[in-house]
């Protein structure tokens, strides 16, 4: 990694915390298994382990994971107006059940606001969030986090589904670390 990038969480760490999400899953849904949605690309490496921990927990919870992918970065690093690139498939029934939405990071709300409004008015019965890392800034919308791993300041992160489109197409998304980028 180039000295521009500090390391703010292990690999061992991120286990640990994703460990601790999915207890809190599996003690707030002791008997229904919601429909987890992962919000790709980002939550693709956090949603895989958490799924993995669940079972890992609970080897007889069958957890259903589908996936959207909800563009409002693009290339950059500041928030657009969001929109459905890719929706659930027309399979998947969110209608009167629990829906927890996966993402790598929560910061001004925008994605998450907009997933949970649209699968609200597809009558999920209830929305959950849960996020591996939580940024400190100033939120755009009204969104707070059921499941938080990790609490960070308001800078870019990398690693674990979240990218640098500076350093290349998709960079370091796919650490098993991360790290921010610092001035």
């Amino acid at each position: 990694m180039k000295s521009q990038y500090k390391q703010l969480a292990n690999n061992q760490q991120i286990d640990e915390k994703i460990s601790q999400i999915a207890t809190k899953i599996l003690t707030d849904f002791p008997t229904e298994t919601p429909l987890f949605v992962a919000l790709l690309r980002g939550a693709a490496p956090f949603s895989s382990k958490l799924m993995a921990e669940i079972v890992r927990q609970r080897p007889e919870y069958h957890p259903e994971l589908d996936y959207m992918m909800v563009s409002t970065y693009g290339g950059g690093q500041h928030a657009g107006e969001p929109h459905i690139v890719t929706d659930l498939a027309p399979s998947t029934l969110v209608a009167n059940r629990a829906v927890v939405v996966i993402d790598d990071v929560l910061d001004k709300g925008v994605t998450a606001d907009f997933v949970s409004r649209h699968l609200k008015n597809r009558h999920a019965r209830k929305v959950a969030l849960a996020v591996l890392c939580d940024k400190q800034t100033e939120r755009t919308h009204d969104v707070v986090a059921d499941y938080i791993g990790f609490t960070f300041n308001d800078s870019w992160l990398v690693g674990m589904g979240m990218d640098d489109a500076s350093a290349a197409k998709e960079g370091y998304r796919w650490l098993d670390e991360i790290w921010e980028i610092t001035p």
